[in-house]
């Protein structure tokens, strides 16, 4: 059965991460013309979580969600649709109050799946989704994991919006905007 990449119950931003936007807005006007919370907040979107995460995808440990989610997804990239493609920005642990740098994977109904944290009921996740090939091209290239904290990546992914954008998956889903989920 085909997944939908349209239907997503993502609206507006959810109230509690109000402030996770005003430190990417702070962040964004002090870095130039480009940068990484500018990218974030140009390209970037909230991703409603998974209920229970998907069978075959294992927790990594606590600190390495860059490794946990390009390590988790390498069995997946022969499939026809790849079903999980790799995300960072920031996520929002709401029982701290605090926003980390993270990564995730996004199934294809645009959802997160948080395969370092434990408790995930009342995290938000606003970031973006890399293709497939830069992934793979951006670890090669640094041998490290992550890409918007990587510094040796900083020239190629902030030349220009056109550079940043050519990194990512589908930049423009069309029915996915920067928005909060929905209330059931």
């Amino acid at each position: 059965m085909p997944v939908s990449l349209v239907k997503s119950p993502v609206v507006e931003a959810p109230d509690r991460s109000e402030g996770l936007l005003e430190v990417l807005r702070f962040m964004a006007a002090h870095e130039g013309e480009l940068g990484p919370a500018a990218s974030l907040l140009k390209y970037g979107r909230f991703y409603p979580h998974v209920e229970e995460r998907p069978a075959g995808l294992s927790m990594g440990r606590m600190g390495l969600c860059y490794c946990n989610c390009t390590r988790a997804r390498y069995p997946y990239l022969a499939d026809d649709p790849v079903p999980y493609h790799y995300a960072e920005g920031y996520a929002l642990d709401s029982a701290l109050g605090i926003h980390y740098q993270h990564a995730w994977l996004v199934d294809l109904n645009g959802r997160a799946i948080d395969l370092t944290w434990r408790d995930t009921k009342n995290a938000v996740y606003f970031g973006v989704t890399f293709s497939d090939a830069f992934v793979h091209e951006a670890m090669m290239a640094t041998k490290l994991f992550g890409i918007l904290c990587s510094a040796p990546l900083q020239s190629r992914l902030f030349a220009n919006s056109a550079a940043f954008e050519s990194t990512l998956w589908r930049p423009t889903l069309p029915g996915l905007p920067v928005g909060r989920p929905r209330e059931a």
